[in-house]
């Protein structure tokens, strides 16, 4: 089975065509569907328990739709996912559809393990342009179709915590009786540089432009605000998600960030004892929300109907009905089609601020913004140069000076 663990789930699909009544003509094609989650290692029983729940429903419509697609769904845990796909591909038995985030799906792209998808302009029409930006290549290719955003959010333990803190101010100066978390990857920490504006600094530097005293020195507070938060016994760094969800469903902590993609499962695990919460305030007074998109990518090894079928099931679950449906039924994410979105974005916990990245996006400023840090994400050795800086800040081997300098002089030489 390799270091990751890939299990296949039925979900009460039969794999014939005497089920469907097909005749010989048009048979049955399997679409084995791999979807990523945030598991360090193995996947459980309640991971497929979680998903057979809210996958039903999407398999049978899609079957209504055309009934000989026989969906073969698997979960694949983070650890050592790429390098997993990679052996299945060059084995010739690689999925045909990858469900994952923005960053898998542009790595997959990169070592040639997805195929880049072909959209027409009104498929992208009600979808925000800087969304697909997110998952553009550095050779202009659309290395998937986006799907949903996840929010990140706060959650806490309401039987430790009455509340949780608002600032980033209240959370550093909490009780040493409480507890909060925060996970070391720079995905996850972004929300507090942004909570300084410190992007601006980073889009500027992408951007050739000249350095910035004001701007750098908003990246230089964030890092000391970084540095003084590992000094306080109450909070710690985590190394991933995964290890805060499980710290606080057991207790070990009462406070963590959180992405509203986990939800149902710190719900079944904490009951009433899980409060949900927006992120704390920096000084920034701009309304700001952090999202991580779900993005479904084509397979290499699909046989030409296979790709078929796969597009088939992508243009559904991207249909505005379909994402408005599975949207409210698992009350964790937000549809990037613009309509759904304002029909679901209340029901979903941070969704009116995401919703609002929506319009917020359409302005000529803000839309360069998004594809800056876009730009960021999806380029391993600028994103490496912040992780660096970051943990070399953390850990006090660095000074925030001295790594706002290294980040931005990184950015800078490496644009274009």
């Amino acid at each position: 089975m390799g270091a990751i663990r890939i299990q296949h789930l039925a979900l009460g699909i039969a794999l014939t065509a005497i089920a469907t009544g097909c005749s010989s003509l048009h048979p049955p094609v399997v679409i084995k569907v791999v979807r990523i989650i945030d598991n360090s290692e193995t996947i459980s029983a309640d991971d497929y328990e979680r998903l057979r729940e809210i996958t039903e429903d999407a398999i049978d419509h899609v079957k209504s739709i055309d009934p000989t697609i026989r969906p073969q769904l698997s979960l694949a845990s983070q650890k050592n996912f790429i390098k997993e796909i990679e052996d299945q591909t060059e084995s010739g038995f690689g999925p045909d559809i990858l469900i994952t985030d923005s960053d898998t799906a542009l790595e997959l792209h990169k070592r040639k393990l997805v195929d880049p998808i072909q959209l027409a302009v009104k498929d992208r029409d009600d979808t925000p342009d800087y969304l697909f930006d997110l998952v553009t290549a550095k050779n202009g290719e659309l290395v998937g179709r986006p799907v949903n955003q996840f929010v990140q959010l706060a959650c806490f333990n309401k039987e430790r915590l009455n509340e949780a803190p608002a600032t980033l101010e209240e959370l550093q100066n909490s009780s040493e009786d409480h507890s909060f978390g925060l996970a070391l990857q720079l995905k996850d920490l972004f929300w507090s540089a942004e909570s300084f504006d410190a992007g601006e600094a980073m889009e500027a530097a992408l951007a050739q432009r000249p350095p910035d005293p004001k701007r750098q020195a908003n990246v230089t507070n964030w890092l000391r605000w970084l540095k003084s938060a590992s000094y306080q016994q109450n909070i710690s760094f985590l190394n991933n998600q995964r290890n805060l969800r499980e710290a606080l469903a057991n207790g070990e902590l009462d406070w963590i960030t959180c992405w509203s993609s986990s939800l149902r499962e710190l719900r079944e695990k904490m009951k009433d004892k899980l409060g949900i919460a927006p992120l704390p305030k920096g000084p920034s007074t701009r309304l700001k929300a952090t999202t991580k998109l779900q993005v479904w990518s084509l397979g290499h090894n699909s046989s030409r109907r296979q790709r078929e079928k796969a597009l088939v099931m992508i243009d559904f679950i991207t249909k505005p009905w379909a994402q408005k449906t599975y949207a409210l039924a698992g009350r964790n994410s937000l549809p990037v089609n613009r309509q759904a979105a304002k029909i679901v974005a209340s029901k979903i916990p941070g969704g009116t601020e995401a919703l609002l990245m929506y319009a917020q996006q359409s302005l000529k400023e803000n839309a360069a913004k998004g594809q800056s840090k876009a730009r960021v994400f999806r380029d391993p050795e600028r994103y490496e140069a912040i992780s660096e800086a970051l943990l070399d800040t953390i850990y006090d081997v660095r000074s925030p000076e001295k790594s706002s300098e290294y980040i931005l002089k990184n950015l800078r030489e490496g644009g274009s």
